[in-house]
């Protein structure tokens, strides 16, 4: 019965609105610091596209540490209803929202629209939109860099550039393979930047293998940080094996 309700459109208006009423909400009363920002200020100045990337349990204060008011988004959502909420909560923020999800083994008849939509948002970011990618999404494991990041960096000639945040006092859906953080209100946070990784565009398979590691442990590294900078628990990767190089990982 709750999903029925779910996949109403109705239902998924008035969450999506709930959804930008907390989220602005809280973002605004958090104390904020932000770290290793200088790369990004410089690419805000001169309206230069990047490749944000940013683990799916920590997409919903990205906007904090992005101005949005300046520069043009792109992003990737899956055909699930949890997509469905993100695109009607997208438009809140006039993010372009392409829909797609890396193919499924398990479910080989269904059409996810992977291919589509990464050749949409590669279209946008070459005609001088700023991509965003949730590395570890849309099904797992918990940070861990699959190929979509470094494939769409070589394919568009952009840096990938990680961003994380946290915060001293929030909830972490412990049951969400995601373990997805929601910020409490009223506490202090920090944001931070990782150096940007740049991906040749006549890279190899090996050199593709290593700019997903260093992206992987970049991101690793900076959500450590972040937690640690607050005083949080810090999150740990999920220990299964890292992706394959036939892997996706690109769409939210």
């Amino acid at each position: 019965m709750s999903k029925k309700l779910m996949s109403r459109p109705w239902v998924q208006e008035i969450l999506a609105f709930a959804g930008v009423l907390y989220i602005e909400a809280v973002r605004y009363s958090i104390r904020w610091e932000v770290r290793n920002n200088e790369y990004i200020e410089n690419v805000l100045d001169n309206d230069t596209p990047i490749l944000g990337v940013v683990w799916h349990g920590r997409v919903l204060m990205a906007l904090q540490g992005w101005y949005r008011k300046r520069h043009r988004m792109v992003a990737l959502a899956s055909r699930s209803r949890e997509g469905d909420l993100g695109s009607r909560l997208a438009r809140w923020y006039n993010v372009v929202l392409v829909r797609g999800s890396s193919h499924n083994k398990a479910k080989p008849e269904k059409f996810k629209g992977g291919g589509v939509a990464y050749r949409e948002m590669k279209r946008l970011i070459e005609e001088g939109m700023s991509g965003v990618i949730t590395p570890d999404g849309p099904r797992g494991p918990r940070m861990r860099a699959g190929y979509g990041a470094v494939r769409m960096a070589r394919d568009t000639g952009v840096p990938i550039v990680p961003f994380t945040w946290s915060t001293r006092r929030k909830t972490i859906l412990t049951k969400a393979w995601d373990r997805h953080c929601l910020p409490h209100f009223f506490t202090k946070g920090v944001i931070i930047w990782g150096d940007p990784i740049h991906v040749a565009k006549d890279a190899t398979q090996e050199e593709l293998d290593a700019a997903r590691q260093l992206l992987e442990e970049r991101m690793i590294a900076i959500t450590r940080e972040a937690d640690e900078a607050v005083g949080a628990e810090v999150i740990e990767p999920d220990e299964s094996e890292r992706p394959r190089a036939d892997a996706g990982g690109a769409p939210a």
